[in-house]
């Protein structure tokens, strides 16, 4: 009887795991969808807000590689530039150089996805390797729990920010 409960936990486990990666994966799928349909606006900075499309795109990137990958013990993805433009409180406006481009972060918004469904997937009940993170979090899943609602901020942020390009 213990090995079946055992095997119904990690049924149950796996499903959650795939629920969580399936639900970033929709998230991701319809910011993509939204940022292809506006690639001529990009770099505008609509009224009203303090950065453009391009950042929100590099900025999901980058603090996605650094929260799953960095955190999760993982080494991180990106080249050490990208924090100097997509770290929260950097913008557009104080960009000195230019950022990398929107295209190339698109391609690897598509690839981080990939490769997080690939690398993540019955693995969000792993413990973290540092347990003193900024997050508190212990097991890898629960980095899926920010990931999520960042994801889903930004996905809004994108929304709203598509919805003032349009009707400029």
């Amino acid at each position: 009887m213990a090995a079946g409960l055992k095997s119904l936990k990690r049924w149950v486990t796996d499903m959650s795991d795939i629920y969580i990666l399936n639900l970033f994966a929709d998230l991701r799928n319809q910011m993509l969808n939204m940022l292809s349909r506006s690639t001529g606006q990009l770099n505008y900075i609509p009224k009203g807000f303090r950065n453009n499309l391009h950042w929100q795109m590099g900025h999901v990137l980058t603090i996605t590689d650094e929260l799953i990958f960095g955190l999760s013990g993982a080494d991180t993805r990106l080249p050490l530039g990208y924090g100097k433009y997509f770290t929260t409180g950097t913008s557009p406006s104080n960009w000195l150089e230019q950022p990398p481009e929107a295209e190339d972060i698109m391609n690897k918004l598509k690839e981080q996805q990939l490769e997080i469904a690939e690398l993540y997937e019955g693995k969000l009940e792993q413990p973290l390797m540092d347990k003193n993170n900024f997050l508190q979090a212990s097991v890898i899943g629960e980095l899926f729990h920010v990931l999520i609602a960042h994801e889903s901020m930004h996905l809004g942020m994108i929304r709203a920010m598509t919805n003032v390009i349009e009707n400029d």
